[in-house]
C-alpha cells in the first residue's frame, strides 16, 4: 500500500461519518412530515365529505 493511503481512508470514513450524521435526522424528520401531511390530506377529505351533506 502506497503510504498515507491508511490516513486516506480513515479522512474518508470520518467524512462519511458526519455527512450520515447530519442528513439521517433531516431525512426522518421529511418522512415524518409526509406521514403528517398524507393523515391531515385524509382529515380534510373526510370533513369535506361530512359537511357537504
Amino acid at each position: 500500500m502506497p503510504q498515507g493511503s491508511i490516513d486516506l481512508l480513515i479522512l474518508l470514513i470520518i467524512f462519511l461519518g458526519l455527512q450520515a450524521w447530519w442528513i439521517y435526522p433531516l431525512l426522518k424528520k421529511n418522512r415524518n412530515f409526509i406521514k403528517k401531511t398524507s393523515n391531515l390530506k385524509e382529515k380534510i377529505e373526510t370533513l369535506e365529505r361530512l359537511y357537504k351533506k
